[in-house]
């Protein structure tokens, strides 16, 4: 066609239709839906990896016991835990030696908990009270600081343990969950209702 001026125009200009304008709004409303669910539920993700990471460090833990023939424990508190092994030379629970080699010292190292993670013990490990056994421990703060809640022995015995692991958000707990440890029910992990 020619047009007036001389030049040739197209015979239908070409826009965006409602269709394509409807998908593009679709598409750009379900990503944003989709990163708004992925940045709230973060501090969620976060407390799951931390049970989970909790509860391999036990069976790790009670696994290194019965392969080195050592007693091996965790001291739990609620915003940390560290693995400990039991020293017959000093009759005392230490920090596990440096000499360990490379990727299980890495595991051992003590781990603090996110700021909306808390740990409780509800039962610990009940070490023997006896002072002739290997176990006894001095009355001091020292000692009493480093005894641990879990106790792997080297028999491939495990001492009775509950642990309660918390999601905190705005000051008040959001979820739970609940490890247990035995050696008649081995690991158990219970994840709680969102709402207490």
């Amino acid at each position: 066609m020619l047009s007036a001026r001389g030049g040739t125009e197209p015979a239908h200009s070409r826009g965006f239709t409602l269709v394509e304008i409807l998908v593009v709004i679709v598409i750009i409303a379900t990503l944003a839906g989709m990163a708004f669910l992925s940045l709230g539920s973060s501090g969620a993700r976060v407390w799951t990896g931390e049970v989970q990471r909790l509860s391999a460090l036990l069976q790790l833990v009670a696994d290194r016991a019965l392969i080195d023939k050592a007693h091996y424990g965790v001291v739990l508190e609620a915003e940390s835990y560290r693995v400990v092994r039991f020293d017959p030379a000093t009759m005392a629970w230490q920090e596990p030696d440096s000499a360990l080699a490379g990727a299980r010292a890495t595991r051992f190292v003590a781990h603090e908990f996110p700021p909306n993670v808390r740990l409780e013990v509800i039962a610990e490990a009940e070490l023997p009270a006896v002072e002739s056994t290997e176990f006894a421990e001095e009355e001091s703060d020292e000692a009493a600081g480093a005894r641990p809640q879990f106790v792997a022995l080297s028999n491939g015995e495990v001492l009775p343990v509950e642990l309660a692991v918390y999601l905190v958000e705005d000051g008040d707990f959001a979820r739970g969950a609940t490890i247990s440890y035995s050696s008649l029910y081995g690991l158990q992990l219970e994840w709680q209702a969102d709402a207490f």
